[in-house]
């Protein structure tokens, strides 16, 4: 049986649930409707994006802290779901479906610390290791400067050291996987992709969605099955079809920028992710990286991000969060951010943080760092949940459908593009698609020596090991 399947946003979300639809089944028609002039520009674009693998192996920001108490449940969720975007893109090597090179590259992960936080460190490593074998602890100084050689050389603290090594990372450009997964179906005429389209309204009828757009004149689709994954746009898609869960939704938009060199000697002696440890008086959102990053055929690297407020959703539209407040989100607002000060505040001060401050920030990884430049970031819209009549800050994204299941709202960030392959799954189950067939349970070991095996018989080294 086939379908007409109509996607808003043509973002990496976007681009993994197409490629999925026409795997899973050919004779699917997949619509993209998206109101920018270029796909994947917006939190998908490699500049925009803040996170481009998370693994959840060494992002210490995952890890709840209670009563001096570490708990790790998040970033084994976040390592199981990254691992399935790892495992469909293993599939698309096995059935030569376009070549990954530049699109996925094999980066090594670290959590550093650099204040006196060793034992800290240590019992998030014990924790997570019993998941992950190939975790590895020190805070040998001769260790830490043969696999971090741009690390700052400083004597004083340099006993205060200490690091959790992921040699299995990956750093993968979604932007330039979006543009190879929308090129490879486009050409087998799979999907039909329509820019600098506004959609006005989704109205259901029936068993049917009627789906009105703009662009020089008002035209009607009807499509069997709606998967609204446009950052800008989700939550107030969501209003139409389910006030009383939309009620309990706001949208945080924060703003970011980088500061980025591009010094090839630099480069050569960095092939890394380092996440560092949250700064004092700094909440767990502040934790800066210092990441390689691949930008097709050229590489940089790239420090920050460094967050701030803003009131725009989007990068390349003018559309702010003011159309969707009311007198109750303006009242619980204030309330949050009372409760929420320390976040707050930080966003505040990084909002209006000079060039120059932002490059003592990066003296606490390395001193080796000269004409970096700032370049913004994109826009991240964070969840705020409502929960016991308070908003409260959600990192991640959560998938939000309507009673008949029929169609899917996508909100929030953080991670977004590393679990897209674990979201798509989630409305496809919904929409009745077998795709079990595409994914091993990392639980069941059986199924993923066969699956690895299989791979490299084919010559194939996979991503999900």
């Amino acid at each position: 049986m086939s379908y007409i399947i109509t996607i808003i946003g043509a973002g990496v979300v976007s681009a993994v649930t197409s490629l999925m639809i026409h795997l899973l089944n050919k004779k699917n028609k997949v619509i993209v409707f998206e109101m920018n002039n270029k796909i994947s520009i917006e939190n998908s674009k490699a500049n925009n994006n803040a996170g481009t693998g998370h693994a959840g192996m060494c992002e210490n920001n995952y890890v709840k802290v209670i009563n001096n108490e570490f708990y790790i449940k998040k970033n084994i969720r976040i390592n199981y779901k990254f691992n399935l975007t790892k495992n469909l893109l293993s599939w698309v090597k096995l059935l030569k479906i376009f070549d990954l090179k530049n699109v996925i590259t094999q980066t090594p992960h670290i959590s550093y610390f650099f204040l006196k936080n060793n034992v800290k460190l240590k019992k998030i490593f014990k924790k997570i290791r019993i998941f992950n074998k190939s975790l590895k602890f020190t805070n040998n100084k001769f260790l830490i400067d043969k696999i971090c050689p741009l690390i700052i050389k400083n004597k004083k603290i340099k006993k205060n050291y200490s690091l959790t090594y992921y040699k299995k990372g990956f750093d993968i450009n979604y932007q330039y996987l979006s543009e190879k997964i929308f090129h490879y179906l486009t050409k087998l005429k799979k999907i039909y992709i329509f820019l600098s389209y506004k959609i006005i309204s989704i109205k259901k009828i029936k068993k049917f969605f009627s789906i009105k757009i703009f662009k020089n004149g008002f035209l009607k689709i009807i499509s069997n099955f709606v998967f609204v994954c446009a950052g800008g746009n989700s939550l107030s898609f969501l209003k139409n079809f389910n006030k009383k869960i939309s009620k309990n939704f706001f949208e945080l938009p924060i703003d970011g920028s980088w500061l980025i060199s591009e010094n090839k000697n630099l480069i050569k002696k960095h092939n890394l992710k380092i996440y560092s440890e949250t700064l004092k008086c700094s909440p767990p959102m502040s934790i800066p990286h210092l990441d390689i990053r691949t930008f097709k055929k050229e590489k940089k690297i790239l420090f920050g991000p460094f967050a701030g407020l803003t009131f725009n959703i989007l990068t390349n539209s003018k559309k702010t969060i003011l159309k969707n407040l009311n007198l109750n989100h303006i009242f619980d607002l204030i309330i949050f951010s009372i409760k929420n000060y320390s976040i707050i505040n930080y966003l505040i001060k990084e909002s209006i943080k000079t060039k120059n401050k932002k490059i003592k920030n990066i003296y606490s990884f390395s001193k080796s760092f000269k004409l970096l430049y700032c370049k913004k970031a994109g826009k991240r819209l964070q969840i705020l949940k409502k929960k016991n009549k308070f908003l409260k800050l959600n990192f991640g994204t959560k998938v939000i459908f309507n009673k008949n299941k029929q169609i899917a709202f996508l909100l929030g960030a953080s991670p977004g593009a590393s679990i897209a392959a674990s979201i798509a799954k989630k409305v496809l189950n919904k929409w009745f698609f077998n795709n079990n067939l595409f994914f091993i349970d990392n639980k069941n070991t059986k199924k993923t020596n066969i699956f690895n095996s299989i791979l490299y018989l084919k010559g194939i080294e996979p991503f999900s090991l």
